[in-house]
Parts: structure tokens; sequence; C-alpha cells
């Protein structure tokens, strides 16, 4: 993996995390590309989007892995949704005709037209899946034994 000395300082469970999500997110996003535009945007341009997104969001992942848990504003899942933003903007460009919605996707993600997602950890295969459970577990785990230690909760 390049720059693999970045996630050197992170805990196993984050770490195992970003390892799966990197692994998983390049298919995945050219997968919900090329279903959505329908040829509308040309391979070399498809794998450039790909390759930009996928540049901003291991940078924004790995920022928010190796924040502490007590100082996260944001999730791994958000990290990714916003990852759609430049995938967004292109397929508009194209003239792409975007899907109808629901109010509650248009609520939870404004920026996403293209309903992109992901919508759970599962969207971008078993390896994330699990990855994704186990870090929540463990995050919450932590999360716990502060209180605990702290006497907040008993």
């Amino acid at each position: 993996m390049e720059n693999s000395h970045l996630i050197d300082g992170l805990e196993e469970y984050p770490r195992d995390l970003f390892v799966a999500v990197v692994a998983a997110y390049p298919a995945w996003l050219g997968a919900q590309l090329r279903a959505i535009s329908k040829g509308a945007i040309a391979d070399h341009d498809l794998a450039e989007i790909v390759a930009e997104s996928e540049r901003q969001m291991s940078a924004d992942l790995l920022a928010l892995l190796q924040t502490d848990v007590d100082e996260q504003r944001s999730n791994p899942l958000h990290v990714l949704r916003l990852s759609t933003v430049l995938a967004n903007e292109r397929l508009q460009h194209a003239n792409v005709v975007a899907p109808q919605r629901d109010e509650f996707e248009v609520a939870a993600m404004p920026h996403d037209v293209y309903a992109i997602g992901p919508l759970t950890w599962k969207d971008l295969g078993d390896d994330v899946h699990d990855a994704g459970i186990t870090w929540g577990a463990w995050k919450a785990a932590t999360v716990l034994t502060r209180r605990r230690a702290e006497g907040k909760i008993s």
C-alpha cells in the first residue's frame, strides 16, 4: 500500500478498516459510476474521477481514524459518502439524468444527487463490512472503558 507508513500509528481496528476501505473503494466507485453513467463518461475519465476521489477519501478517512475517538465528530461512512461529491459533479456535467431519491436520502445526503452511496459497509463488500462492524464495536468499547475509568458510568 502506498504511504503505508502513515497507518503505522493506527491501532489494529482503525488500521484494518482503513486497509479494507482503500482496497475496495476503487472497484466499488468505478462500478457505481459505470452503472449510473451508462457510457456518458469515457472510461479514462471515469478512472480519473475514481483516482481523484480515492485520494481525497483516503486522506479524509486517515485523518478521521487518526483522531482520538472522543474527538471524532464524523464517522467513516460519512467520509465515504462525502467522497462522492466529485463524481456527482462530473455526472451532472455530463448531463446524466439523476434518479428519484426519497426524502430521507435527500436530507441525509443532499450532495449525492445520483445516490452513489454507500448506505452501509456492505455496499463496499464483505471485507469492508466486517472491518466496519469490528471498528464500530472497538470504538464503542473504547468509549465505554474510558467513561467507566472516569467514573461516569458503572
